[in-house]
């Protein structure tokens, strides 16, 4: 690995070897870009532990006409805050400033650290700035999307963008995170299972949440999304623009559920790393990461190839098959509920 290397010259600076992003690799960007970032300045993460510390593997948000309900910006800045404590780093967010983002890639490069971005290429998911050229004028780094047409840009070497700023996807609220120093203790790690532990539980039970009050949230998004399916004039054969919007938002609640799999993860993997933890608790941990583990229903929501293209728009559009969808959505749902009272048992003991 290219630790801390940069080329440069009197226009350029690019930090060498920093891992690649993307979905293929990783699915929800925030946590994907900093596990890279990690691996780049040598104090790896598992992915897995990632994904709980944010919260990314308990989220769920559904809304009828939204193709980015998986957006984890939704949650604010408390992923952020979560994991960086968790990580032991200091950290600053940008604001949507070209001077002050040009300044701050320009400082986080010069100590060999990439800034993690939003929209710079693509829609306003995380992403990697790896380099500059032109004082600021182009960047290059990872995007989870520029392997996507309209973007023209190769998957396998970073991007190259300029007029950045003016094209960039400005919806989000910040710019920018640059990662600081690491103390030199993180937390006690009892301390630190007790509040993912609540974190989880409340993204999990909040049918409603105030960061994105349109939207239905953790469990009670299971309920939504399979209510939706069983409406037939909300999908249409002879429709492609309402086709692809309710692939987008089946696609997104699909991922959620795949992103399960990290929630288990996360959950087994903080079992081994709590020492003394009491046997009632880890008890609870593994029970709810064996029903979050279960990915059987997964054959049934998602039949078709990886893409979103006709072959799964006409056969989300088929009334009965939608139908074995919301049964198979509602059973996940109840499993996801049981999961959920081990981690409020495992918490009331711990507590």
């Amino acid at each position: 690995m290219d630790n801390g290397q940069a080329t440069a010259d009197s226009a350029k600076v690019i930090l060498e070897g920093v891992p690649r992003i993307g979905f293929g690799i990783h699915e929800s960007p925030f946590p994907g870009s900093l596990y890279s970032y990690l691996q780049y300045t040598g104090d790896p993460m598992e992915y897995d532990l990632l994904m709980g510390f944010t919260g990314a593997a308990f989220r769920r948000f559904w809304s009828r006409d939204d193709g980015g309900n998986i957006d984890l910006s939704y949650l604010g800045d408390e992923p952020f805050h979560r994991v960086f404590e968790a990580l032991g780093y200091a950290w600053e967010k940008v604001p949507v400033d070209r001077a002050a983002m040009i300044a701050g890639v320009r400082r986080s490069l010069a100590v060999a650290r990439p800034a993690i971005s939003f929209g710079i290429l693509g829609p306003p998911e995380a992403g990697l700035v790896t380099g500059y050229a032109e004082d600021g004028a182009v960047l290059y780094g990872w995007s989870y999307f520029q392997d996507w047409p309209e973007y023209n840009q190769p998957a396998d070497r970073y991007y190259e963008c300029r007029d950045w700023f003016e094209t960039m996807d400005k919806h989000g609220t910040k710019g920018l995170i640059l990662i600081g120093e690491k103390s030199g203790a993180r937390p006690d790690p009892r301390d630190l299972l007790v509040s993912a532990l609540e974190w989880a539980i409340d993204l999990e039970r909040s049918a409603v949440r105030p960061e994105c009050p349109d939207h239905a949230a953790g469990l009670a998004a299971y309920e939504a999304w399979a209510a939706a399916m069983e409406i037939d004039a909300d999908y249409p054969t002879d429709n492609v623009p309402e086709r692809f919007t309710r692939i987008m938002v089946h696609g997104d609640q699909c991922t959620m559920t795949i992103e399960r799999h990290n929630a288990a993860g996360f959950l087994r993997k903080t079992v081994h790393a709590v020492p003394g933890l009491p046997a009632e608790v880890a008890a609870h941990l593994n029970a709810a990461a064996d029903l979050y583990d279960g990915d059987d229903m997964m054959r049934v929501l998602w039949p078709w190839s990886y893409d979103m293209g006709e072959e799964a728009q006409l056969g989300l559009a088929d009334p009965a098959a939608r139908r074995t969808m919301a049964a198979a959505v509602r059973t996940i749902q109840k499993r996801e509920a049981e999961a959920v009272a081990h981690l409020e048992q495992a918490l009331a003991a711990m507590q």
